[in-house]
């Protein structure tokens, strides 16, 4: 089979990542034809932090991803410059901890059994819009399809071929992965490390996974030529200086901010993080390009105009949440940086806070419903992650 020539698909989806393979899945196993692109050979690294919540597995169907997952994380240490401060234990899984080569070729594997066709070391090259569908130029050929969805990342480059304005860089990330000894691997067991501290604001991560740890900062982009000696002294701080490194990489995240920012035009689409979609507290995307997904599919699948569909889901399900994520993350890192040790003081102490950041991971609650308890405001119904 051919993916160029006079057919036109009924979607095409732009990028093999969380949100493109599952919009794929749910759209071919509606029975919309649809083909999958991916500009890297799959497998492909991704530099990622590589935690996906366990409110994710919700939005997925309740999947099994045992076979492609390194673990879990139950317990947060937090630290301020490498300094153990206190830990936190949830009853219960907060986050499975992937490699995303493995875990995007198994929902790309997912997206392929319910009937999308895809193409991996394909680069989009142009996009232009006629009356009757979207004409895609690939190193093979043009693809011709009636709706584009483009989950091609932060700095992907279909938003502007398709006039659609992505929401500004709003963080640099750096992610470096160790092999780490054996003592550091036993130490962070189902443990995340979350460094605090950082100017203007940012933190610092750990996440283990099998035989290595994944560590890396997130600041500001003001911070961004200085993040790797900001990395390579937080590994040192970690007593991971000398650890062989097995990957390093940075990456810019993107966070949509208001209602009025446009997430689609047209019959395209912009999904996960080429719409913005990660929240400013954890600055996590993955259960928002999974979200972002299902409203997507249900969009195209469900009405003559699939941008204002799909735009009013996106205001309804899911700017609430990065909104109330948005506060959270001001109000912490103001504390953090103004009042550090009152900041920590309180966070040690007052449970409450922290069993409803678990609540919030696990998909039992939500940042809005949350912020409006403290805050003593009601909470947006049927908002949110759901």
């Amino acid at each position: 089979m051919t993916m160029t020539g006079s057919r036109i698909w009924d979607a095409l989806v732009v990028g093999a990542g969380p949100a493109g393979a599952r919009a794929a899945q749910q759209l071919s196993a509606a029975g919309a034809s649809t083909l999958l692109v991916e500009k890297h050979s799959l497998p492909r690294y991704k530099a990622c932090g590589g935690g996906v919540p366990a409110r994710t597995l919700r939005l997925l169907d309740d999947l099994e991803i045992s076979a492609v997952s390194e673990g879990f994380v139950d317990t947060i240490d937090v630290s301020r410059f490498g300094r153990h401060q206190f830990r936190k234990a949830s009853k219960r899984p907060l986050a499975w901890m992937v490699m995303r080569d493995r875990f995007d070729q198994f929902l790309t594997d997912l997206a392929a059994e319910a009937g999308a066709s895809v193409e991996h070391s394909t680069p989009v090259q142009s996009v232009v819009e006629t009356d009757a569908c979207y004409e895609i130029e690939t190193p093979t050929g043009v693809v011709r399809a009636r709706h584009i969805l483009a989950a091609d990342g932060a700095i992907g480059p279909t938003a502007r071929w398709l006039g659609i304005a992505s929401a500004p860089t709003r963080s640099a990330a750096y992610e470096v992965e160790v092999a780490a000894p054996r003592d550091a691997l036993d130490h962070w067991h189902q443990a995340a490390n979350v460094d605090i501290g950082y100017r203007p604001w940012g933190y610092g991560w750990v996440f283990p996974k099998a035989g290595k740890l994944s560590v890396g900062v997130v600041t500001a982009p003001s911070q961004g030529r200085s993040i790797r000696k900001q990395t390579d002294r937080y590994l040192s701080r970690l007593g991971l200086g000398e650890a062989e490194v097995i990957k390093m990489q940075g990456h810019p995240i993107r966070y949509r901010r208001s209602v009025g920012e446009p997430v689609a035009k047209g019959r395209a689409l912009l999904l996960g993080d080429a719409a913005g979609l990660a929240d400013e507290f954890t600055a996590e995307g993955i259960a928002y390009a999974v979200h972002s997904a299902n409203l997507a599919a249900d969009a195209v699948l469900n009405g003559d105009e699939p941008a204002a569909l799909y735009t009013r889901a996106i205001n309804h399900r899911i700017q609430p949440e990065l909104d109330a994520a948005r506060t959270i993350s001001r109000l912490y890192y103001w504390c953090v940086v103004t009042w550090p040790w009152l900041a920590l003081t309180a966070s040690k102490h007052i449970n409450y806070l922290w069993r409803a950041f678990f609540r919030v991971m696990r998909g039992e609650s939500t940042y809005a419903e949350e912020l409006s308890r403290v805050l003593l405001i009601p909470s947006p119904r049927g908002r949110g992650i759901g």
